[in-house]
């Protein structure tokens, strides 16, 4: 842990020597921390928020380790109020909370910690929970949930939209990507909906909500959410009771989840009366107030900005999702502005011609590149490519990263939506099986938005196809406008599947889950607004054959067994192959997408 935080401290210190012209420097290669690592992998540079949000919360999970698996280290406590009674226990009412409160020595361990070696942290919290509050708590109201759930995202992030921690989970509900994904975000190139504070809130509720459904105990549900259903589940088998201490006890579950129940206790009973235990001069934030506006295919955050009569820090501040200085060229996305502005907005956005809004192309640094000559190639400036792409030191890039070149341009062409086809057929596979057969030749123009993997869903042949049919060298680097060879061959069959759209599903998302596009989903149902999803809506996708695999059941296995054997959820086991319930017979098989 000491060498993550060390980590940080390189990352933000500036290159020895004399100091060169910005973006001068050609780019290094990644050196093996963990910001190194998560730049090469997502190719976005960590801004300051990133870094000082994951900064703290590693250096809090540090502190942490002092008692994980220990008893009480009184050395740590600083008594706040009363000598006789400091932590108070005769005035803790459980009544007072809509969530199980108990008090004994695990939680009085945690609450110990909260007032000594980690009351420094907890006052920060404090002091941001007045910022998410309101919003939380509104949206628990809305899904029927206890309101003292937002203590669980308090010892989650800290309250941080920033925070990330070392395995890589994110956001204030602290999402792996694969489950933010599943409960309905979309985590990719552009966007981390992980970091948006409404987004992220709604689902991370949502998720509660099915963890309580299936075990029916919100301290098995807390730990479920900390370690996961499975391992909670075989912990109850283990320890022959479903009461969440002999679970704790017994169980055999990492020291983190076992102590996950009694920390969020710990911190709900010092957070019902923080001043009960000498937390003052807390510098409460104001709330996160907002006016949702949405906005069609590509914009910047200088256009967005101005339309809602605000800065740009501002409109970044209020949108941690958006990873690119832009929103996303596909689809709708809903932008947080100023709270009484989106009337406005909308009136000035509508005024912006189309040839004022901002398309891209994605550049990979390659080894020998630097900044400046990447903005000479391109036309554009070292401060804008430093600005749209979150760069702190221009002289600091990483081989491998990716950027996003902004380039004057049209607004995207409008969706043809047609009935929907006959099953396995799209009319771009139509064109692909006549190319083939008649060993004619088809063309597809790429429009923004469009990828490598996309295309070659739509048109059912391979991306390995693609990139010998166009000569790509690099598969991530296709340009709009550009033109690409389909020859005539045996394009790759396609498999069909199914969909059930959950709450808090969007179109995008789901495009984005199955790689395919927004458009070819909307045309394989008729869906003519792709806004207009709901739950429990039956979705058709067809995806190339190659990316499944067939899994044959054997005696003994269950659905949630296949799905930690290969990595999805029993909700996809059940999507994929029309599965009403949980019931599987030995011999029978399931079709299971890889990846």
């Amino acid at each position: 842990m000491r060498l993550i935080l060390l980590s940080f401290c390189l990352l933000l210190a500036a290159p020895a020597g004399a100091e060169p012209a910005p973006g001068d420097v050609e780019a290094i290669e990644p050196e093996g921390s963990l910001w190194d690592y998560i730049e090469a992998s997502t190719g976005v540079p960590p801004s300051e928020e990133d870094l000082e949000a994951a900064s703290e919360l590693a250096e809090e999970r540090f502190a942490e380790q002092s008692l994980l698996g220990r008893g009480p280290d009184t050395s740590l406590y600083t008594d706040p109020l009363d000598a006789t009674d400091p932590l108070h226990v005769s005035s803790i009412d459980p009544g007072e909370f809509d969530i199980p409160v108990e008090f004994n020595d695990a939680v009085a361990k945690w609450m110990r910690y909260f007032l000594g070696k980690g009351r420094k942290y907890y006052h920060k919290w404090l002091g941001r929970s007045t910022r998410w509050w309101p919003m939380m708590h509104a949206e628990l109201d809305r899904q029927g949930m206890p309101r003292d759930l937002v203590y669980l995202s308090m010892i989650e992030s800290g309250y941080a939209a920033h925070a990330r921690s070392y395995a890589s989970a994110v956001g204030l509900w602290q999402f792996m990507s694969a489950t933010g994904r599943e409960y309905g975000l979309r985590v990719d190139y552009w966007s981390d909906e992980r970091r948006d504070p409404v987004k992220a809130t709604a689902s991370g509720v949502a998720y509660l909500k099915e963890l309580y459904r299936i075990f029916g105990d919100w301290r098995l549900a807390w730990a479920a959410y900390n370690g996961g259903p499975g391992r909670v589940s075989g912990a109850i088998r283990r320890a022959g009771s479903r009461d969440w201490w002999v679970v704790a006890e017994r169980g055999g579950l990492h020291p983190e989840t076992q102590n996950y129940v009694p920390k969020l206790m710990a911190a709900a009973i010092i957070g019902k009366h923080p001043d009960r235990y000498g937390f003052a001069d807390i510098d409460y934030q104001e709330p996160f107030t907002y006016d949702a506006v949405t906005v069609e295919g590509s914009v910047t955050l200088d256009v967005l900005a101005k339309c809602a009569g605000t800065d740009e820090e501002t409109l970044r501040e209020m949108n941690p999702a958006l990873l690119r200085q832009a929103t996303p060229p596909d689809g709708e996305t809903v932008v947080y502005v100023p709270a009484g502005s989106g009337e406005a907005f909308a009136a000035r956005f509508a005024e912006i011609p189309a040839d004022q809004r901002v398309t891209y192309r994605r550049h990979r640094v390659a080894r020998g590149e630097s900044l400046g000559r990447i903005a000479a190639h391109y036309g554009v400036s070292v401060s804008e490519l430093t600005r749209f792409n979150r760069i702190a030191n221009p002289n600091r890039i990483y081989v491998g990263t990716e950027l996003i070149i902004p380039v004057a341009g049209a607004a995207p062409p409008p969706v043809a939506v047609a009935s929907a086809p006959p099953e396995g057929s799209t009319p771009g596979r139509d064109a692909a099986r006549a190319a083939a057969t008649s060993g004619a030749t088809v063309h597809h123009t790429v429009a923004r938005g469009d990828t490598l993997s996309g295309i070659a869903a739509r048109y059912g042949v391979s991306e390995a196809e693609l990139e010998a049919w166009n000569g790509l060298s690099d598969a991530n680097h296709i340009e709009v406008g550009q033109r690409l060879v389909l020859r005539g061959g045996a394009p790759s069959a396609r498999v069909a599947s199914t969909y059930t759209v959950a709450r808090g599903d969007s179109l995008t998302a789901i495009a984005a889950r199955y790689g395919v596009g927004v458009a070819e989903l909307q045309e394989w149902n008729g869906i003519r607004n792709p806004s207009s999803i709901r739950a429990g809506q039956r979705l058709k996708i067809y995806t190339p054959a190659a990316v499944w695999t067939t899994h044959t059941v054997r005696a003994g296995d269950s659905l949630g067994r296949i799905a930690r054997r290969y990595g999805c959820s029993v909700k996809d086991l059940q999507s994929w192959n029309d599965l009403e319930g949980s019931v599987i017979q030995p011999g029978q098989t399931l079709k299971v997408r890889k990846g």
